[in-house]
């Protein structure tokens, strides 16, 4: 495609294309918001933005960047893509600087329409900022999630994460439990969760959605962090899986160390598949293999704590 100043470019703007117009400090205006709409088209069905393009016309206005400036440019949005979470592969996102012609056909000097292109992830997800927030591509931009949409938003990823069907599906528990989180937001907001994991990665969305209720949420790998943490801590509840670092029966190992520690915080077992003929283990307050399920006894938990 053919950038050529003061002139129409041949698309619109649209849910998988958005247009910028630089007028001055590129650097500022271009790492305020590229990690924004990165996460929106990731969130969507990706797409491009071009700084470089009036939106109101569709007219190439151009960025003016030297070779120095480029490079801090890319050293800008290579910072905040970064920081995006869960992590992205390198090869999700491009960043081409298309030269800038004049009418005649001759390039310009220093002269460019940045585009910034994200591919749509093969593995759905709900992406985030380095700030902590999640958006979705509008017509118009782009829209910050936050409440009970977010909490569906995050319903899709953790349903997906399933190895098999489970009903009700998440997608109608989601809302209910959102809704229970409203009535005792006053109990909850501010309590600690310290969840012992040796792959936090696997329960990223679930933490995240623990986050959003107001809760901190503090991360222990093994069995040695978790006791030192809870000891430090005093987490309202702790969170635990059930193989961890090879140790097949690490979880249960950790109950019996925390309550011989004098750790008293309930424990809930989070682990891949529940054999509903074990039961909850001697000590625990419960065990589960459901997201949902998962943060409603997270509930349960602080709410009888509270009564």
């Amino acid at each position: 495609m053919k950038f050529v100043l003061n002139q129409p470019v041949d698309l619109e703007e649209s849910l998988t294309c958005e247009f910028k117009e630089v007028k001055a400090q590129p650097l500022q205006i271009v790492g305020k918001t590229v990690d924004e709409y990165v996460v929106a088209f990731l969130n969507e069905a990706g797409g491009s933005i071009y700084w470089g393009i009036r939106d109101a016309d569709r007219i190439v206005t151009g960025l003016s960047a030297s070779a120095k400036m480029c490079d801090e440019l890319k050293q800008v949005i290579g910072q905040k893509l970064s920081a995006i979470a869960p992590q992205i592969p390198a090869a999700t996102v491009d960043v081409p600087f298309h030269r800038v012609s004049d009418v005649t056909g001759a390039l310009m000097h220093d002269t460019y329409v940045l585009e910034v292109r994200v591919t749509r992830p093969e593995v759905p997800g709900l992406f985030l900022t380095g700030a902590g927030d999640a958006y979705r591509k509008t017509l118009g931009g782009t829209k910050k999630l936050s409440g009970a949409e977010l909490f569906l938003a995050l319903a899709g990823p953790i349903q997906a994460k399933l190895s098999k069907p489970k009903a009700p599906a998440m997608l109608d528990r989601f809302p209910a439990l959102y809704r229970r989180f409203q009535v005792v937001e006053s109990l909850v907001r501010g309590k600690r969760v310290l969840w012992v994991d040796d792959q936090p990665s696997n329960n990223f969305y679930e933490r995240l959605a623990l986050s959003h209720m107001g809760l901190m949420v503090d991360i222990a790998t093994t069995s040695g962090e978790g006791l030192s943490a809870a000891a430090q801590l005093q987490p309202a509840v702790i969170i635990s899986d059930m193989e961890r670092n090879g140790q097949h029966d690490a979880g249960l190992r950790f109950l019996r160390s925390a309550r011989a520690e004098g750790i008293r915080a309930p424990i809930i077992f989070y682990i891949g598949e529940v054999i509903d003929a074990l039961g909850v283990p001697a000590g625990a307050f419960a065990i589960t293999d459901r997201a949902d399920e998962v943060l409603h006894l997270v509930l349960d938990v602080l709410e009888r704590a509270a009564g």
